[in-house]
C-alpha cells in the first residue's frame, strides 16, 4: 500500500506542477524591438515607432505573466514593423517609376 500511495503522490504532483515559464510564440523581446527600431530607421518612421511602442507593451506583458497579452501586441507590434518597411520600400520603387511615367508623358505630349 505505500508504494501505491507514493505513485498517487507522484503522479498528482506531476500533474499539478505548473509548466516552466516560456517566451510566446513571436515574442521575442530582442527580435521586436529590433524590428521595430529597423523599421523606424528603414521604413516608414511613424508605423516604426508605433511597432516600437506596441513591442515594449508585449514586453512588459509578458513581464507581469500575461502570455496571451503579450502575444497579441507582439503581433501586432511585427505587423506594424513589416507594413513599415513595406510602405517604404514601395515608396522607393513607386518614385522612380511615377518620375519615368511623368517623362514618357511630358515626351510624347511634346
Amino acid at each position: 500500500m505505500g508504494e501505491e500511495e507514493m505513485a498517487l503522490e507522484t503522479l498528482v504532483s506531476i500533474e499539478t506542477d505548473p509548466p516552466p515559464a516560456s517566451l510566446p510564440v513571436g515574442c521575442n523581446r530582442y527580435s521586436l524591438r529590433c524590428l521595430a527600431a529597423t523599421s523606424i530607421i528603414c521604413g516608414c518612421s511613424c508605423l516604426g515607432i508605433m511597432a516600437l511602442v506596441f513591442a515594449v507593451k508585449a514586453e512588459e506583458r509578458r513581464k507581469a505573466g500575461k502570455p496571451e497579452e503579450a502575444l497579441f501586441w507582439g503581433n501586432r507590434a511585427r505587423r506594424l514593423a513589416l507594413a513599415s518597411i513595406a510602405v517604404w520600400l514601395g515608396v522607393l520603387v513607386l518614385t522612380p517609376l511615377l518620375f519615368w511615367l511623368l517623362s514618357y508623358a511630358i515626351a510624347q505630349a511634346e
